[in-house]
């Protein structure tokens, strides 16, 4: 039965919760998520510093104001159990790490992601619950160095259990299926072997993992627990966030085959299990955690004795619910049933499922309600108030919000649950999309975070922010999409975000995306046989890779700017120009949901190019070279290459999709030519795809000795975003560092699994970019044989883009003319060079967080605030040269070099952000929001 089944692992260490104090203070009203200043409701325009400085005065941050809700424990495994009572401390996996991460991140596609804790009704402190996505034990340093044995997905939340004195427990379930994952180096384990082994044969349905926190200790932001911890094996029937057994006090017992298990949860001495005829059963072991001793069996009720005193007795009916942390939307009236949730419960009787009543009654928190001074707030309608449960102990009833607010449900003869009403907001579903403003929406929505909780506005950007939101407005709205509040990186991180105010977001999301111009096109009336084994072949070869990495990452994204957005794309349809089948195929459905079709695939494959070009450089920087910028020049890069690849800045078409398959092309598609008796012969150091360069190389980092030369624990990395989540399932702490050899061959192993797929992950469903472009080919065919069976005009899904343009005379290359379109390529190049500055920058110091680097952080900035923007301005204005369309050069009129002093540097970037923006006001077609960007960035550096 759960922990009290064999195999069992222990482990123990260190849970870090940095759980936002500020909402605890009784100044909010979360009936209308309102902030009190001195009794009064806070006006929602005014400055959240002014807020800030209030709560400073009166004392009302708490320990942990600017906490970020993140969980997240340091633990490992001190012993198993194979047998009851034996506990070994010699099996493989004693001493190896458990972790808990969050849920993959498929927006952001990001590893390292961490679990969440949050309070359901923030006035009390009674319902803080944890939520983790994944959770994986066996790695040994980092997963790459020695694997992980485990890893499997984690669902629902997981409410406070057996809280008191500084003490709770919180249980989750790994089920079985798609999303556990057993590694190889499971088999080294005898313990581990067995969970899986059971887990296979169906003798077990997943993993239930038991974590029990006492002592927390405040550190700055942050709170220290002890942490002691089970895992075992869990069977479907039994409760998935409560802990089985027989409930005494601060502990559950199970008491089989003459052996009584005690699952404590507290240290205590001198306690016995007795019967409540006084029969002495068993010494009750002291330590917190799952032990086992003789005892006798007995059909009587039990208790726990110390003396003479009885100090616990059993409670013989033990109502559970597992789901005991609940959100739920405002119903739009009284009889809306459209957001009634049923409760599932279950009820114990001496451990056992069986039939009981259950009483239910609510009580209001008060504090959540500053702003009423009823005694009694009726905050939800039950279906019921005495439900009873059948002969497997199974009932439910039916919960439907009355009022906004925080309610406890509490269960006779035990248990509880807590359940948080949000505000009624259904107003905002009859705003129309034209009077969706950005000052509507910062009252209405974002106001009420950036006054409660500091971390955005310190770690992210401020909610208040315009032109941070306007930049990002579509991953504001995918971490704020409904759908994903289940998921740990559901923002905001409190959950309590009403279903009309993401709706109201989403209306904002949409009317950026109808800021574009669309041009009129009218009709004309007139593998090598020489082995690498040297450090400077190597270096040769490493710069090539870095080379390629961004020239294909730059043609990717031309190829995605010369698509219209979805903005452009219904004023299309509407011209009839495409159909919106057409459109759905190119842009997806405008951003309500991850679907953005063939534009946004583009798009990915071209964020995770930058990550090759970023991991390539840092196994470069490993062997001790300075980080690599090539000057990319389109015109002669074909001929400068060892691979024969056609790379140039052209329109999305078919043409183009089949050069980028050739790119990605694994590479045992690629064979010898041969005509007869003739020799097949080829130059040394000649590939005829990116796969046999990266195999060469793979080869050479084995082969040249005393090759890196960086200390362990300094290689760069720290990058965590648009990993893939096959990645993140067997390495959730992979953030690209390299410092050695079993790293950098990693590195080399990651950059060509995402390129043609089969090298880390055998049976990973994820498209390569092989086979993302493959896909994209046969769509692009499908939707032209449909154009032509139904008759229509030959279909175009790009603007007429010039190819390879340029601001210079150059070889193969298409001259801009026009003087606007001249003007906006200059702009977009110079934001283009302020991002490689940037990078140069940051990795002229290594040791610095990339994650936290405000160069690096900057240069994602710009690339999303100001070469997004610009580069999808350009691809619609003339070119100059009949019947074409400008587009981004990426053009260099400097080569990016480190300037050693950082006042110096921060000068100079400043500077040149504030000439790009003096440029980008000149020009009419720019949207303000980039020069404000630009001057924003120029602030950055100022100081």
């Amino acid at each position: 039965m759960s922990v009290f089944d064999l195999p069992r692992l222990r482990f123990a260490g260190v849970a870090l919760t940095r759980l936002p104090t500020g909402p605890r203070n009784g100044l909010v009203d979360f009936s209308t998520h309102t902030a009190l200043m001195d009794g009064k409701p806070f006006p929602r325009d005014r400055p959240a510093a002014e807020y800030h400085a209030y709560l400073d005065r009166v004392g009302g941050k708490g320990e942990t104001f600017g906490a970020n809700g993140t969980f997240n424990i340091d633990a490992a495994i001190t012993g198993v159990e194979l047998v009851a009572g034996n506990v070994i401390t010699d099996d493989a996996v004693v001493g190896r790490a458990v972790d808990v991460w969050g849920h993959y991140n498929e927006y952001l596609a990001t590893t390292f992601n961490r679990a969440r804790i949050f309070d359901v009704d923030p006035a009390g402190e009674t319902s803080t619950t944890i939520m983790v996505g994944q959770f994986g034990f066996g790695r040994l340093g980092r997963s790459h160095d020695v694997e992980y044995m485990f890893s499997g997905g984690v669902h629902g939340m997981q409410p406070p259990r057996f809280q008191s004195d500084g003490r709770v427990v919180h249980q989750f379930v790994v089920r079985a299926g798609e999303e556990m994952i057993w590694l190889d180096s499971a088999g080294t384990s005898p313990a581990v072997d067995r969970l899986r082994s059971m887990v296979g044969a169906g003798e077990a349905d997943g993993l239930v993992v038991q974590l029990v926190m006492a002592d927390p200790a405040p550190m700055p932001g942050t709170r220290a627990w002890q942490l002691r911890g089970t895992i075992a094996p869990w069977h479907a029937g039994e409760p998935r966030t409560f802990p089985a057994g027989r409930v005494l006090g601060d502990l559950t017992v199970d008491l089989h085959d003459g052996l009584a298990t005690f699952n404590r949860f507290a240290p205590a001495d001198d306690l016995q299990l007795c019967t409540e005829s006084g029969e002495v059963l068993a010494a009750v072991p002291g330590e917190v955690g799952v032990v086992t001793v003789p005892c006798p069996a007995t059909d009587e009720a039990l208790c726990l004795v110390s003396g003479r005193d009885v100090v616990a007795r059993e409670q013989e009916v033990v109502v559970v619910v597992d789901e005991a942390s609940l959100f739920l939307e405002h119903p739009r009236d009284a009889s809306d049933s459209s957001q009634d949730v049923t409760v599932e419960v279950r009820t114990f009787v001496r451990g056992v499922p069986a039939a009981a009543d259950v009483h239910i009654r609510q009580s209001h928190n008060p504090r959540a309600f500053p702003l009423d001074q009823r005694e009694n707030i009726d905050v939800v309608q039950l279906s019921a108030d005495v439900i009873s449960t059948d002969s497997a102990g199974r009932g439910q009833f039916v919960v439907r919000g009355a009022e906004a607010g925080a309610t406890r449900l509490e269960f006779s003869p035990s248990g509880s649950m807590t359940v948080r009403v949000l505000p009624n907001h259904w107003w905002m579903d009859d705003v129309p999309q034209d009077e969706v403003t950005f000052d509507l929406l910062y009252r209405e929505v974002f106001a009420f975070y950036e006054l409660m909780y500091s971390f955005m506005a310190d770690e992210v950007f401020s909610l208040a922010d315009k032109f941070r939101i306007d930049t990002y407005y579509q991953i504001t709205w995918n971490m704020c999409d409904p759908r994903n509040r289940m998921k740990t990186y559901y923002m905001p991180q409190t959950r309590d975000l009403t279903g009309p105010q993401a709706r109201l977001m989403l209306k904002y999301l949409r009317a950026r995306r109808a800021e574009v111009a669309v041009p009129t096109i009218e009709p004309s009336l007139s593998r090598s046989s020489r082995p690498i084994t040297t450090r400077t072949e190597l270096i040769r070869a490493l710069k090539h890779g870095v080379t390629i990495e961004l020239a294909v990452m730059l043609q990717y994204l031309y190829a995605a700017y010369s698509i219209p957005t979805y903005g452009a794309g219904e004023e299309l349809v509407r011209r009839g120009d495409w159909t919106p089948e057409q459109l759905t195929l190119m842009c997806g459905d405008g951003g309500e949901t991850r679907e953005g079709g063939l534009r946004a695939s583009l798009m990915d494959v071209a964020r995770e190019e930058m990550i090759h070009f970023l991991v390539i450089n840092n196994v470069l920087m490993a062997t001790g070279e300075p980080f690599f910028v090539p000057d990319i020049d389109f015109g002669t890069l074909n001929e400068q290459l060892p691979v024969p690849l056609d790379f140039c800045l052209e329109a999305f078409n078919l043409g183009s999709v089949q050069r980028f398959i050739q790119i990605e092309q694994p590479e045992g598609l690629v064979g010898a030519v041969r005509l007869g008796d003739l020799p097949s012969t080829s130059d040394s150091h000649d590939y005829a795809s990116l796969s046999e360069l990266y195999g060469d190389i793979r080869e050479g980092l084995q082969r040249v000795p005393d090759l890196f030369l960086v200390d362990q624990g300094r290689g760069g990395g720290e990058h965590r975003l648009f990993m893939r989540e096959s990645v993140n399932a067997r390495h959730p702490d992979y953030v690209l560092e390299v410092d050695d050899l079993r790293s950098a061959l990693f590195a080399i192993d990651f950059v060509t699994e995402q390129g043609e797929g089969q090298v880390l992950t055998e049976d990973s469903e994820e498209d390569s970019h092989y086979d993302t472009f493959v896909r994209i080919s046969e769509l692009l065919m499908k939707e032209r044989l449909t154009a032509a069976d139904k008759g229509r005009a030959q279909w175009n899904p790009a603007y007429p883009v010039a190819r390879n343009p340029t601001l210079h005379e150059g070889h193969a290359k298409e001259l801009v003319t026009d003087p606007t379109a001249r003007e906006l390529t200059a702009l977009f190049n110079g934001s283009y060079f302020m991002v490689l500055q940037l990078m140069v920058q940051h990795f002229g110091n290594p040791d610095e967080s990339l994650r936290r680097s405000k160069f690096m952080n900057t240069a994602i900035d710009v690339m999303t605030g100001v070469m997004r923007p610009l580069g999808e301005l350009l691809v619609a204005v003339p070119s100059g040269r009949h019947g074409r369309t400008a587009g981004p050069s990426f053009e260099l009129d400097e080569q990016p070099a480190f300037i050693p002093r950082p006042d110096v540097a921060r000068k100079s970037l400043s500077m040149k952000f504030r000439t790009l923006a003096d440029a980008a006001r000149k020009c009419p077609l720019v949207h303000d929001k980039v020069a404000a960007n630009l001057d924003h960035f120029a602030e950055v550096f100022a100081g």
